[in-house]
């Protein structure tokens, strides 16, 4: 899943928080907001480093617009898996993907 969605809305609050938008307190929430809303879905697959995972956390808990964005992309992904958790890709299409992740692996430790 993309967090396009989450990244978006991250933008469409980052003024919500009241203030002025030249406050360099603000500002630093806007990129927080930010951040946290673009590893959303890191966190929610728990794929994200301990320390991270506390930082969102945190932010999680004193910040109510990305709450709001985390709980609906939470609730989001639970309704994917009920709906499509036995889902199975087909063997033509799993084996396409894995030799395309074996590529990039190959290419990264190339660089």
């Amino acid at each position: 899943m993309s967090s396009g969605h989450a990244h978006d809305q991250a933008h469409d609050h980052a003024h919500d928080h009241g203030g002025d938008p030249d406050d360099p307190d603000a500002a630093l929430h806007s990129d927080d907001c930010e951040t946290v809303l673009a590893k959303v879905y890191e966190f929610l697959d728990h794929e994200i480093e301990h320390a991270d995972g506390d930082r969102i956390r945190a932010h999680l808990a004193a910040c109510e617009p990305c709450l709001e964005t985390f709980d609906a992309e939470q609730a989001l992904k639970s309704l994917v898996a009920r709906c499509c958790g036995g889902d199975v890709a087909p063997d033509h299409l799993r084996l396409k993907v894995m030799a395309k992740i074996t590529r990039t692996q190959v290419t990264l430790r190339e660089s």
